[in-house]
């Protein structure tokens, strides 16, 4: 889907810090306004300030902390109207499926999508990561037993499946599974504290730790390569 710069942070909340000039260089013209959007659950007001202070400490005055109730749920017409007064969107990490039902079901997907389509910046980190992508490839947090879940994604790139965490012992296995179960061959892996930007038309760039394109030689064969990405 044609749209903006699209960061795809591994997993550490820390990337944010290391993406916020560039983040905020391509989030609009005029006044920055981020919008965060967040699934909530236990404690997730713990980790607020790390969502918050990448963006305030470089003079970002209006971020919009989007966040479901205590029953999990949103007020649809509230933040819809945040993320459309947002010259950024950040998607938080977490409990991937939460996410993807609050953020890739309508309303909010088309809302998300089509202001991406008009050139705000998205980044999201881990489960943020994984919804972008369509289909959107939950893998198991543990690196033996458990299930790889599909789900419909946002959709703002397609035909790549996305694995992050990617350092931790598992993941490259689960993706290749996933890959396999798409049938997409072509993969992403970003390491916890990497951050892939994808950029329309050009080829994607590596901030901090590693990220690796993976492709498979044939989906029924069992053979793939793996190529890391250059940092730039």
């Amino acid at each position: 889907m044609p749209g903006a710069d699209l960061f795809l942070l591994g997993g550490d909340i820390e990337v944010f810090d290391l993406i916020a000039d560039d983040f905020i260089a391509v989030a609009g013209s005029g006044e920055t306004t981020i919008a965060i959007l967040l699934a909530g659950g236990v404690d997730w007001q713990r980790h607020l300030p790390s969502y918050l202070e990448p963006w305030h400490s470089r003079g970002v005055r209006h971020t919009h902390v989007i966040v479901p109730d205590d029953d999990g749920q949103l007020e649809p017409e509230a933040a819809s109207a945040r993320i459309r007064e947002a010259t950024g969107i950040i998607v938080g990490g977490g409990n991937t499926p939460g996410y993807q039902r609050l953020y890739a079901t309508e309303p909010l997907r088309t809302v998300i999508r089509d202001h991406y389509a008009e050139g705000v910046p998205y980044a999201g980190l881990s489960a943020g990561a994984l919804i972008a992508a369509d289909p959107c490839v939950i893998m198991p947090r543990e690196p033996a037993g458990g299930q790889i879940s599909i789900l419909p994604g946002l959709g703002l790139l397609q035909g790549l499946v996305i694995g992050v965490h990617f350092n931790r012992p598992g993941r490259l296995a689960y993706l290749l599974e996933a890959m396999r179960k798409t049938g997409v061959h072509a993969g992403l892996g970003v390491d916890e504290a990497g951050c892939v930007v994808l950029e329309d038309g050009k080829p994607p760039r590596v901030l901090g730790e590693s990220a690796y394109a993976i492709t498979l030689a044939d989906a029924g064969a069992g053979g793939y390569t793996i190529l890391p990405l250059a940092s730039r």
